[in-house]
This record gives structure tokens, sequence and C-alpha cells, in this order.
């Protein structure tokens, strides 16, 4: 029983923490302290610590020897290598997709593409990145590669994280550009047209990557 409850414990601060820092409450270079939130979070500090070595391990917060945890920033260099692998997996399925007479759940799509949309008029970037990620994410699990959906999994929130944070950092820049992809590709495969949706996903990495070139940033 004992067992349970610090799993419970150490399962709230690491969903507390994760969640503060991918909608930027937490934002890179903020030092976290362990008896500061376990004081906020009402619990010791042994759940919270070993929540921050499991983020530390995803990384999202790195440990500084006598000084404490700091949010970690995501380099523009990890964003488009992360970015890559994702539209890597996304082309590799479609290429894959006919091969295999695999059938998509176009429902599923419609309703992340909706909802990225209906973010767009929120004004809710953050939302709008999750589900153009689960729109993706959705496309790619047909194949049931459980080797590339763990991959996957463990850049959606990283990703999201860092876009948004580019987004507040840009309000200059036109941002939502993945609505226009994904009801691209979504119109594609509705048409049973797989060669367009991989080229609009092939060109989407191609675009985001010059774009990246031009700014310095990567």
């Amino acid at each position: 029983m004992a067992s349970q409850v610090t799993q419970s414990l150490v399962s709230t601060a690491y969903t507390t923490l994760k969640n503060r820092i991918v909608r930027g409450q937490l934002l890179p270079g903020t030092l976290l302290s362990e008896n500061e939130l376990a004081d906020e979070l009402k619990m010791s500090r042994t759940p919270v610590r070993n929540a921050i070595t499991h983020l530390e391990s995803e990384g999202f917060v790195v440990s500084l020897k006598n000084r404490g945890v700091l949010v970690k920033e995501i380099s523009h260099k990890e964003t488009m290598d992360m970015y890559e692998a994702v539209m890597a997996m996304l082309v590799y399925t479609l290429d894959v997709k006919s091969e295999r007479n695999i059938q998509l759940n176009m429902q599923k799509l419609e309703e992340c593409l909706n909802r990225q949309i209906e973010a767009e008029k929120a004004d809710d970037y953050l939302s709008y990145m999750q589900n153009s990620m689960l729109f993706i994410k959705a496309i790619v699990s047909s194949i049931n590669n459980l080797a590339m959906l763990a991959s996957m999994e463990s850049y959606v929130d990283k990703l999201a994280m860092a876009s948004y944070i580019n987004y507040l950092n840009t309000p200059y820049i036109k941002h939502y550009s993945a609505n226009n992809l994904n009801r691209s590709i979504f119109a594609a495969l509705q048409k049973g047209d797989d060669d367009e949706a991989r080229r609009l996903a092939k060109g989407a990495f191609t675009y985001a990557r010059s774009r990246a070139l031009e700014s310095g940033r990567f």
C-alpha cells in the first residue's frame, strides 16, 4: 500500500511539473527547488526528486550540482532533428500503406484536424501543436510499429513545448502552418492519393529546414 501511495505521489509530481514546463509556465532557464516544490505540492522531497529524475531522463530538465534543477532549453537543432524523425516516420508509413493494404482511421484524423483548426480560431497554440502531432501519430500508428510509436511519444511533448516557446518569442511571424499542411494531407488521403500525401510531408520538412537555415537558427 505504501509503495502504491508513493508511486501515486511521483505520478502527481511528474504530471504537474511536465504540464507546467510544456505549457511554458516554467520557462527554460528556470531554477527549480525540490524543497519549494515539495511544499507547494504538499508532499515529501522523495516523490518530487523521483519525478525530476524522470523528467531529466526525458530531457526536460537538468540537475546542477549545488544549484538545483534547471528547466532545459530545447535547441533549434534538437527541434529540427525530432521534426525530421517524425516526418520520416510519416513518409515511411505512407510508403508501406498501400503495400500492406492498411486502412487509416479517417474519422480520427478528421477529429484531430478539426481540433487543430478550432485551436487556431481560439489562438490556443499549444492545443494546435498537440493536435497536429496527434494527426501524424494517428497515421503512423496504423502500421502498429511499437518502436516507432515509442520514439514518437518521446518527441510529441518536447516538440509541442519547443514550438510553443518559439511562438511566444516570435509574435511577428505567421504561425499555424500545420493546419494547411494537414488539411492537404487529409484531402489527399481521402482521395486515396498516397503519393500526394507523401509529397506534402516531404515538402513540409524541406520548407521548415530552409526557414531555420535562413533565420540562422540551425
